[in-house]
């Protein structure tokens, strides 16, 4: 849907919202949300163009296992991510030399944002050595890199290693990896239909919601000495979207599998 319509909806529509044409969806915001809050920023991915609106996305591109031994190799070509039917796909394949390609989009030096509620609506792969992400990094390293200036998973899903499990995490130097300060995660039937993951970040805490519902809390603890080794989340964070293949979490890839896909409704940013 257009941005014109989609406020017109927003605000007319009784908390149901239009999207992905006629598919009526049901406003999930928490209740805070709602009556403390406005839109911002949305991409809803109506462009016919089949280019992700470069007015807000920018790639990572390479390859090199990104810290993770993942296999695959990101690129900004339109067969690893395009718009089309009012939605984004991420793709995810074997290219003509049995090597795979994705891509991860981020909107760094786009679109940044300290505090708000992000919103994604989204449907996820669900084939063997997929890692999809919807995340949140820091625009600069202002405590150090990773993890001192911090990371905010939305969301992180891997049917090798977590079955129907969508996990919501964030990592600081305070704790990281698999010791990270805060992580939790909901099991979701079928994650191949539509749900929605959101972050409500605040100068108080994270919480998530996963399809309206509170999944899990940090709360900043609000140390007096070096508060940023627990608390880096005052600053400016850009969003990713990707979809890996392999590695840590991905896991081993069947032979035979040639391709998976992550399709994005939308994204919604409200402060």
């Amino acid at each position: 849907m257009k941005k014109e319509l989609f406020l017109a909806a927003l605000v007319i529509g009784g908390g149901f919202l239009t999207s992905c044409g006629n598919e009526v969806e049901k406003d999930l915001r928490p209740d805070y949300v709602k009556e403390n809050m406005s839109l911002v920023w949305a991409d809803e991915f109506d462009d016919q163009d089949a280019e992700p609106n470069p007015e807000f996305w920018d790639y990572n591109t390479g390859g090199g296992g990104w810290g993770n031994g993942e296999r695959q190799y990101y690129t900004n070509d339109r067969t690893n991510s395009f718009v089309s039917d009012g939605t984004l796909k991420i793709v995810a394949h074997k290219n003509e030399k049995n090597k795979w390609t994705s891509a991860r989009l981020i909107t760094s030096f786009k679109k940044n944002f300290t505090y708000g509620y992000v919103e994604f609506r989204a449907k996820l792969p669900v084939e063997k050595g997929s890692w999809p992400a919807l995340w949140m990094m820091p625009q600069f390293t202002t405590y150090g890199q990773w993890p001192r200036s911090g990371e905010i998973d939305v969301m992180e899903y891997a049917t090798n290693f977590w079955g129907k499990k969508a996990y919501g995490t964030v990592h600081c130097k305070a704790g990281s990896g698999g010791n990270a300060v805060n992580s939790d995660y909901r099991e979701i039937a079928d994650v191949r239909k539509w749900h929605t993951y959101a972050v409500l970040w605040t100068e108080d805490s994270i919480k998530w919601y996963y399809d309206g519902e509170f999944l899990t809390e940090y709360k900043n603890p609000r140390n007096e000495v070096d508060a940023w080794q627990a608390w880096p989340y005052d600053q400016p964070f850009y969003i990713i979207m990707n979809v890996a293949m392999g590695g840590t979490l991905g896991g081993d890839i069947p032979e035979k599998q040639k391709s998976c896909q992550m399709e994005v409704d939308y994204v919604r940013l409200y402060q």
